[in-house]
């Protein structure tokens, strides 16, 4: 039964897609992103701006779990060799809307805490906002280093269910993910 309605939700965004010319912006950008340095660790604040097609928005309003991941690096600049990573660390969020309610949650995969929101603006700009993240500690940095901290965001295919993800790997609109947003660490 299952399968059906997500065959039937494929062959539905199929057809809207090819009666639509979708002239939006769509995708994810990193606004900005900077860290400080607390107690020993540098933590990393940003803002992150998403911009989803009119598929997405389809299949999130027809009780598709859209999972947004968000990555986080430091890398040791090495001018003869390429950077080397010194620290990762991930958000993972799944956002998803109850038709009956009108809500939208947005769920901490790491820790299970739920928000609630009456619109997706407002579940959009809770995911968009990354405050005082751990991002490394000071330890691991050497003091005549330079280091480069990176977050890039995406909506993450695999999550999706097994009948939309061919989709979703073949359409540009299904595929959203910011580049690689850079800063310089101050030590």
């Amino acid at each position: 039964m299952a399968c059906r309605f997500y065959l039937l939700l494929l062959v539905s965004f199929t057809l809207g897609a090819a009666a639509s010319s979708s002239s939006g912006t769509r995708g994810i950008e990193i606004d900005h992103a900077a860290s400080t340095l607390e107690n020993g660790v540098y933590l990393t604040d940003a803002h992150i701006v998403y911009h989803f097609s009119d598929e997405t928005r389809k299949a999130l309003e027809h009780g598709v779990s859209l999972q947004i991941d968000i990555e986080l690096r430091v890398k040791k600049h090495r001018p003869l060799l390429w950077d080397k990573t010194i620290a990762t660390t991930q958000l993972n969020y799944m956002l998803e809307h109850h038709p009956l309610s009108g809500y939208y949650l947005v769920t901490n995969m790491a820790n299970g805490r739920r928000r609630q929101f009456q619109d997706l603006a407002g579940a959009l700009d809770y995911l968009g906002t990354v405050r005082e993240h751990p991002l490394v500690m000071r330890e691991l940095l050497d003091s005549d280093g330079r280091y480069i901290a990176q977050i890039r965001a995406s909506l993450n295919i695999q999550a999706l269910p097994a009948p939309l993800r061919p989709l979703a790997y073949v359409s540009t609109r299904w595929q959203l993910a910011s580049p690689w947003h850079g800063w310089i660490i101050q030590q």
